[in-house]
C-alpha cells in the first residue's frame, strides 16, 4: 500500500470498530442482553488495540484528551459480566452433572444481574461527543503514517514488550506477574496482527502464531483463577449454606489450583521461547 492508502485503511478500520461499538452498546441498553454487552466489549478490545498502534506512531496523541479513559469504565464493567459468563461455562464443563453448586450458581446469577444494571447505567453517561473529537485526532495520525514508520516502530514495540515479559520472568512469577505477562503478550499479538493486515511478512506471521498459542494457554489458566476467586468470595459471604455444597466447592477449589500449577509448568517455557526468539532476531 502507498502512504495515503495505509492511512485510509487504518482510519476506516478504526471507524468500523467504533461504529460497531455504538451499535452494540445501544442495542444492549434496550435488550439488557449479556451477549450484546460482550459484543460491545470485544469492540472496545479492538479499539484499545488500535489505540496502542496509534500511540506507537505518536506517543502524545492522548496526552490531553480522548483515548482509553472514555471507554475504560464500560470496558471494566463488561469484563465483570464476561467473567461470570465464563464461570458458568467452566463450571458446566468441569462438573456437567453436579447439583452441589446450586447456591453458588444462584449467587452468580444475582451478581450478573447487578453487574448488568450497573453497565446499563454507565451507558447513559457515555460521552459520544468526546469519541467524535478523538476520531478527528486519529484521522490526522492515520494520514501522517508511512509503511516504513509503521514497520520499524512495530519491531521496536515488540522488542520492548518482550523485554518486559523477560523481566517479569526473572523471579518465580506470582499470579499478578502471570496476568501482566498475559496482557503484554496479548498486546504484542494484537499490534502485530494489525500491522500484518497492512503489510504481511514471514517474521510477523511466525511471531503472531507463537504469541497467540502461548496467550491462549495463559487464558485457560486465567479463567480458572477467576472462578477460584469467585468461589472464595462466595464462601466468605455465605456462611449459612448446605455443608455438602461447601465441601464440594472446597474440592473444586483444590482441583482448580492443582490444574493451574500444572498449566504454569507447561506454558512458562513456551513464553520464554517466544521472548528469546523475538529478542535474538532484534539484536
Amino acid at each position: 500500500m502507498k502512504k495515503k492508502e495505509i492511512g485510509e485503511f487504518l482510519y476506516r478500520f478504526y471507524r468500523k470498530r467504533t461504529t460497531s461499538f455504538l451499535a452494540h452498546v445501544y442495542k444492549a441498553s434496550i435488550t439488557s442482553d449479556s451477549r450484546d454487552i460482550h459484543r460491545a466489549r470485544l469492540d472496545v478490545k479492538r479499539i484499545f488495540a488500535l489505540y496502542g498502534l496509534f500511540e506507537m506512531l505518536d506517543p502524545t496523541i492522548f496526552k490531553h484528551q480522548g483515548g482509553y479513559k472514555l471507554f475504560r469504565p464500560l470496558y471494566r464493567q463488561a469484563g465483570k459480566i464476561r467473567e461470570i459468563q465464563v464461570n458458568y461455562i467452566l463450571l458446566a464443563n468441569l462438573q456437567p452433572q453436579a447439583i452441589e453448586y446450586d447456591t453458588f450458581i444462584f449467587w452468580m446469577r444475582e451478581e450478573e444481574r447487578q453487574a448488568i444494571q450497573k453497565f446499563l447505567q454507565m451507558v447513559k453517561t457515555f460521552k459520544e461527543a468526546e469519541l467524535s473529537d478523538t476520531d478527528k485526532m486519529i484521522e490526522k495520525i492515520c494520514h501522517r503514517s508511512s509503511l516504513f514508520k509503521l514497520r520499524s516502530k512495530t519491531n521496536a514495540y515488540i522488542s520492548v514488550k518482550a523485554e518486559q515479559v523477560k523481566d517479569l520472568q526473572l523471579n518465580e512469577p506470582d499470579e499478578d506477574d502471570i496476568h501482566k505477562i498475559r496482557k503484554t503478550l496479548k498486546a504484542m499479538a494484537t499490534i502485530s496482527t494489525l500491522v500484518y493486515s497492512v503489510k504481511s511478512g514471514k517474521w510477523l506471521d511466525q511471531v503472531i502464531t507463537s504469541l497467540n498459542k502461548t496467550e491462549m494457554m495463559i487464558g485457560d489458566w486465567h479463567d480458572r483463577v477467576v472462578l477460584g476467586k469467585a468461589i472464595d468470595r462466595f464462601l466468605k459471604e455465605n456462611s449459612n449454606m448446605p455443608e455438602a455444597e461447601r465441601k464440594a466447592l472446597h474440592i473444586l477449589q483444590q482441583t482448580l489450583t492443582d490444574y493451574n500449577q500444572n498449566l504454569v509448568q507447561h506454558f512458562m517455557p513456551e513464553v520464554s521461547a517466544v521472548v528469546e526468539t523475538i529478542l535474538i532476531d532484534h539484536t
